[in-house]
């Protein structure tokens, strides 16, 4: 398998979720075309950092592809002039403009996480995805193969850039289609390919109505050929009525096709989705994958979970970029990841669109449902310190509510793991969280220096509290370094002891009148001791006659005892 070589070597290099930072830097003039100097980052816990050179051009024919995929996609492109291209006014007011136009690429999430705008910014990791056809690969790997046969491949119809989607049938029944992915293992691969066999096979054998379990065919190391039911489509596909089997920003760019379901709906798919990640977390299978995509909906009634073997695959969740910033107070596990991206379908329940940021504190609770409390415990900002919640808190809030019933728990299903596959969940889980609990340390260190760099650089803007703190430093050092030269002071004088303190008293006053200019004159010494001697009686000895008398006096002598000769 010579061919999957080059492509393999990519994943422990490139996190697909990593965002990035663009700046232009300047710009340069090169066989009469100005071109354009920028410096892209990939922030993690080592930061990437190259330069790329794009002409207007440039940008303009993204936003021609862009366009094709959804007219509503608009960039913000300066307008285009045949005269004067090369002035240095226009230079720089271009220049600007496209450095809006970049900074609304890497700031929306479905943007960033297009292939288009990747290999735009970063073609040396992803230039071979816009060209090549797997097409020919996946069918070397599908030849033996009795029961699937390959159809046809599909444009990018979800948000992972490497993963392919190909139409298969089943040769026992050929009218009907499956969804075949071909996925590239991704940076939180942990296992070996003999324990990712065995804990496939495991993943495969499991039976529950609400997970829907995927059929893993045999591929080379470093791949996965896994086989779905299309079906209705995702849950996402159903709010924002499309047909699952269109390209991802196609599909998801234009909000306002995005409809209300009814309350009936809403609390059915509600339930499942709980009772799926509660079956998923009693079990202890690492999933941390949940969003509206990765929810199947078989019918008008019914749903599943899917995407169960991701976290065993070493992918990135869908909201890692957003994970990272609210630290580990609130994110501590694939099972808070979990729930954290129900609170985000419990967003697009209500809000009829989708939240594109990490956190969200005010709700216009545009439906009959009252879910405004469990979406601010779940959506809280990393400021308020709150813990996630658990998928079982969550279901007996609802049941007080009245929202969830008293029907049999649907979750009563029970696999049996055995502790070899037990024992690489448990790893699996621990990798996951442990990069991106990197990734958390260093941006709660960024900020920490920015707060910092702040109140260095810009006193005035600082609280009146870090002012005064501020102030109590330096005074309570100015103190503390009188308080040394006074001793050294003292120590050093061979006069009496009357004479020192006198001078101490003297030099104090000296330093303090002199570091104070705009206070009034000191007031005169006082006047030095006399230098007769006073005695001091001491009471020490007094004291231990006075114990030696009464414990004679108490001494009984009938405790004695008589010692025979």
């Amino acid at each position: 398998m010579s061919i999957f070589e080059n492509s393999a070597t990519l994943k422990d290099k490139v996190d697909d979720t990593h965002p990035l930072k663009c700046t232009i830097l300047n710009s340069r003039n090169t066989s009469g075309y100005t071109e354009y100097v920028i410096e892209v980052t990939r922030t993690g816990v080592q930061d990437y950092t190259w330069k790329i050179f794009k002409r207007y051009s440039d940008f303009v024919k993204l936003q021609n592809m862009l366009y094709k995929l959804s007219p509503k996609i608009n960039l913000d492109l300066p307008p285009k002039k045949f005269i004067g291209n090369m002035d240095r006014k226009l230079v720089m007011q271009r220049q600007n403009a496209l450095q809006n136009s970049l900074n609304t690429m890497v700031e929306n999430l479905m943007l960033a996480n297009s292939l288009l705008v990747r290999s735009f910014l970063d073609p040396e990791s992803y230039s071979e995805y816009c060209k090549e056809s797997l097409f020919q690969k996946v069918g070397m790997v599908l030849r033996g193969n009795r029961e699937f046969e390959l159809s046809k491949e599909l444009p990018n119809i979800g948000w992972r850039l490497r993963k392919k989607s190909f139409l298969s049938k089943w040769k026992k029944d050929p009218k009907q289609e499956l969804l075949l992915s071909w996925t590239e293992c991704g940076p939180d691969l942990l296992l070996k390919q003999l324990d990712l066999i065995t804990v496939l096979k495991s993943i495969s054998s499991i039976i529950h109505p609400l997970v829907d379990i995927p059929v893993i065919l045999p591929s080379p190391e470093g791949y996965t050929l896994s086989v779905h039911n299309i079906q209705v489509g995702s849950l996402r596909d159903l709010l924002y009525q499309t047909t699952p089997l269109q390209p991802f920003l196609k599909k998801y760019w234009d909000t306002s096709s995005h409809v209300y379901l009814p309350d009936q709906t809403m609390v059915s798919y509600i339930k499942q989705i709980l009772y799926g990640l509660k079956f998923l977390h009693d079990n202890h299978i690492p999933y941390g994958h949940l969003h509206s995509g990765n929810v199947l909906v078989c019918d008008i009634e019914n749903i599943k979970l899917t995407g169960i073997e991701n976290s065993t695959l070493g992918l990135p969740s869908y909201y890692r970029s957003f994970l990272v910033q609210l630290g580990k107070k609130r994110i501590q596990s694939l099972n808070d990841i979990d729930v954290y991206g129900f609170g985000h379908i419990l967003y697009e329940f209500t809000e009829n669109e989708p939240l594109l940021r990490p956190f969200c504190e005010h709700f216009s609770q545009k439906t009959s449902l009252n879910l405004t409390k469990q979406m601010k415990t779940i959506l809280a900002p990393p400021s308020s310190k709150l813990l996630m919640p658990t998928v079982n808190s969550i279901i007996t809030n609802l049941k007080h509510a009245r929202m969830i019933d008293e029907q049999k728990d649907p979750s009563f299903f029970k696999c049996k793991i055995p502790i070899l596959v037990k024992e690489h969940y448990i790893l699996i889980a621990e990798k996951c969280m442990s990069r991106i609990f990197e990734d958390q340390k260093k941006i709660a260190l960024e900020k920490r220096h920015k707060k910092i760099y702040k109140i260095i650089h810009d006193p005035e803007k600082c609280s009146g509290v870090t002012q005064s703190k501020h102030f109590d430093f330096h005074s309570i050092k100015s103190n503390s370094s009188l308080d040394i030269n006074n001793r050294s002071h003292s120590s050093s004088s061979n006069s009496t002891l009357t004479s020192t303190g006198s001078d101490i008293q003297t030099n104090s006053i000296a330093v303090n009148s002199s570091s104070l200019v705009s206070n009034p004159p000191p007031p005169p010494p006082p006047p030095p001791p006399s230098t007769t001697t006073i005695p001091i009686i001491s009471s020490q000895s007094n004291n231990q006659r006075m114990a030696l008398l009464s414990s004679i006096s108490s001494f009984d002598t009938n405790k004695l005892k008589k010692i025979e000769k």
